[in-house]
C-alpha cells in the first residue's frame, strides 16, 4: 500500500504501463518520490499520494516502460570522437574524402586529421579506403580513419611515415598490415593491434574540455531514444574523471556502469577497489579486455573460415595463455571480467579461462561476461549456463549490417546473435549495440531481435527470433542483471529507481517490423525528465 504520509513528486496516470514485474505485468498509474517509484497500480491505487506540489502526468493511454539499458556501448569515447573527428558514415568514398578535407580546417596545425564510422559495405564503391584515397586529401598531414567496427584503420602515406610503418614492418601479434599483393607495399589498411603504436604514441592528446564536450554530446544523443542506463565498454582513467565531474555538474544525464580498460586494472586493484564501487548514477563495473576481431569488419576469430575463403579465420588479439593469466588476476581481485569475444574459438578460450579462475578461487556470483558472444554452439551455451556467465550480443546488427551477413553464411547465422538460444539454455543475455559499430536505438535493437529481418527485407537466422515481451526484458531487467543492479532498476516496482520511457505506441501491439518507428516521447531518469519530444 502507498505511504499516505508522503506525497508523490510526480504521478503518472491513465497510462499503459508495461512493468517487467512478473507479479504485476501491467499497470495504469505510478507515483515517484525522491527519484524512486513509491507506488504502481491502478489510478485509484496512487490517488492518495497526490499533494499540493505533486505533478500529474495524464498520458491518455500512452505506453510506459522501464528505461532502456544498453549493456555494451562506447559512450564517452564516442562522444569525444563526435567532437574531434569527421563522421565518415557517408555513401561514397568521394564524400568521405570531402568530409576529411573539411576536417583539416577543424584540426589544429600539425595534428593528425581523424575520421570515424567509415563502413566499406555501405559505400557505393563497396571497398576499404586505401593509402592512395587518403593521399588525395593530404600528403602533408597524417590522416587516420577508423572503420565503424573499430578494429580496422586506414592511414595515408604521411601517417604511415610518421608511425614508422614500412613494407619491412612485421605483423605484430594480434594484428596485421594490409599489403599490395603484387608489390608488398603497405596499402594503408591496419588491422587490430597493429594500430597500437599510433594510438599510444602519435594521436593528439584529448583535453578535459574535449571530454566534457564529448559527454554532453553523447548524452544529448542517447536520452532521446529512451536510454536511461549504459554500460560504457572501455573507459580510461581520464574518462573516469570526466564521468565523475559530469555526475557532479549535471552533464551526466544517464546512469553509467563503467568497464575499465585492462591497462588500469593494476592501479584499481592496488587501490583496494573492486566491481560495485560507486553509486546508482556512476558505478565501477568490470575490467574490459579484447580477445579477437569484429563482426562488421570480418576479423572475428572463427573455427571455420569466412565464406569465400579457404584460410581466413579472422584475428585472435590475445593468445589463450595470456587470456588465462589476466582473467586469473582480475577474478582473484574481486572484479567482474568482461572480455570481447565474437568467434566461437575465442569464446571457448574465454570460457576456459573463467572455468579455471573459478576453480582456483571460487566466488559465489562473479557474473563474468562474454562481450558480444556472437557465434555460439550447444557446448558453449551449456558452459555459460554452468558458469553463470552473461552474454551481451549485438542487437541492431541483423537489421543494420544485413549486407555483411553473407560473409558468415546461413548456417552460422542460425547460431549468431543467438538470443533465442541464450533464453532456451538459461543464459542471461542483454540488449547491446556496441555503438559506434551498431546503431544505438533500443527500439531498433528490439525489432531486430524479434524479426531477424535486415533493412532489405531478408531474414537471417529466423530460429533465433524472440517475442516482443522477451526482447523488452532483454533491454531492461537483463541489462540490470549484467551490472548486479536488478534489485534497483530494470522494472517498474515500488522501491526501484524511477527510470522510465514513454512511447507513442505499445511495441507488443504494432507490426513488429515497425517497432523502430515508434516515437519516444519522454525519458525520465530518477524521476527527472531528461528528454521530452
Amino acid at each position: 500500500m502507498p505511504d499516505s504520509t508522503a506525497h508523490a513528486d510526480t504521478i503518472i496516470r491513465n497510462a499503459n504501463i508495461i512493468t517487467i514485474d512478473p507479479d504485476r505485468p501491467r499497470a495504469q498509474s505510478l507515483a515517484m518520490r525522491h527519484g524512486r517509484f513509491i507506488a504502481v497500480g491502478g489510478n485509484g491505487d496512487v490517488a492518495g499520494l497526490e499533494g499540493p506540489g505533486t505533478k500529474i502526468l495524464d498520458l491518455s493511454g500512452k505506453t510506459v516502460l522501464p528505461g532502456f539499458i544498453d549493456a555494451h556501448i562506447h559512450v564517452l569515447s564516442s562522444g569525444i570522437r563526435h567532437v574531434m573527428s569527421a563522421d565518415c558514415s557517408l555513401p561514397s568514398i568521394s564524400a568521405i574524402k570531402e568530409a576529411m578535407r573539411q576536417q583539416i580546417e577543424l584540426t589544429k596545425p600539425g595534428e593528425w586529421v581523424q575520421g570515424f564510422k567509415f563502413d566499406d559495405t555501405k559505400t557505393e564503391e563497396n571497398r576499404f579506403l586505401t593509402r592512395q584515397d587518403l593521399d588525395e586529401v593530404s600528403t602533408e598531414l597524417p590522416i587516420l580513419v577508423s572503420h565503424r567496427a573499430g578494429h580496422v584503420y586506414y592511414l595515408n602515406s604521411k601517417a604511415l611515415e610518421t608511425a614508422g610503418f614500412t613494407r619491412d614492418t612485421p605483423d605484430p601479434e594480434g594484428g596485421r598490415f594490409g599489403r599490395d599483393p603484387s608489390s608488398g607495399e603497405l596499402d594503408g589498411v591496419v588491422y587490430e593491434r597493429a594500430i597500437e603504436p599510433v594510438r599510444y604514441n602519435h594521436l593528439p592528446a584529448v583535453t578535459p574540455e574535449d571530454r566534457r564536450r564529448g559527454l554532453q554530446r553523447i548524452c544529448q544523443m542517447l536520452t532521446p531514444v529512451g536510454l536511461t542506463s549504459v554500460h560504457d565498454a572501455r573507459v580510461t582513467n581520464d574518462e573516469m574523471l570526466t564521468y565523475q565531474e559530469g555526475r557532479d555538474n549535471g552533464d551526466l544525464t544517464l546512469r553509467a556502469y563503467i568497464l575499465m580498460a585492462y591497462d588500469h586494472f593494476p592501479a584499481l586493484r592496488d587501490a583496494g577497489l573492486k566491481t560495485g564501487f560507486g553509486d546508482d548514477r556512476l558505478r565501477l563495473g568490470g575490467i574490459k579486455m579484447v580477445a579477437d576481431g569484429a563482426i562488421a569488419s570480418r576479423t572475428a576469430y572463427l573455427s571455420e573460415p569466412y565464406e569465400g575463403s579457404d584460410c581466413d579465420h579472422g584475428i585472435l588479439a590475445i593468445p589463450a595463455d595470456e587470456i588465462e593469466r589476466q582473467v586469473m588476476e582480475i577474478h582473484k581481485a574481486g572484479f567482474q571480467v568482461c572480455i570481447h569475444a565474437n568467434g566461437d574459438l575465442t569464446i571457448d578460450m574465454v570460457l576456459s579461462a573463467y572455468e579455471k579462475a573459478q576453480a582456483a578461487f571460487p566466488r559465489p556470483d562473479p557474473r563474468h561476461r562474454v562481450e558480444h558472444c556472437t557465434l555460439v554452439n550447444t557446448d558453449l551455451l551449456n558452459r555459460m549456463k554452468a558458469l553463470g556467465a552473461v552474454a551481451t550480443p549485438f542487437c541492431t546488427y541483423v537489421y543494420y549490417h544485413g549486407e555483411k551477413m553473407k560473409f558468415y553464411g546461413e548456417e552460422r547465422l542460425s547460431r549468431m546473435f543467438a538470443q533465442r538460444s541464450f533464453l532456451n539454455h538459461g543464459v542471461v543475455a542483454t540488449g547491446a549495440t556496441d555503438y559506434p559499430p551498431g546503431p544505438f536505438e533500443p527500439l531498433l535493437g528490439i525489432q531486430s531481435c524479434v524479426t531477424r529481418i535486415d533493412s532489405t527485407g531478408k531474414i537471417w537466422g529466423a530460429n533465433q527470433r524472440v517475442t516482443v515481451e522477451e526482447a523488452l526484458k532483454i533491454y531492461t531487467i537483463n541489462g540490470a542483471y549484467a551490472s548486479f543492479e536488478e534489485d534497483i532498476k530494470g522494472s517498474i516496482e515500488p522501491g526501484k529507481l524511477a527510470d522510465l520511457v514513454v512511447l507513442g505506441a505499445d511495441p507488443t501491439q504494432v507490426d513488429p517490423e515497425t517497432i523502430k518507428d515508434i516515437p519516444v516521447e519522454m525519458t525520465i531518469v530518477g524521476g527527472n525528465t531528461v528528454y521530452e519530444g
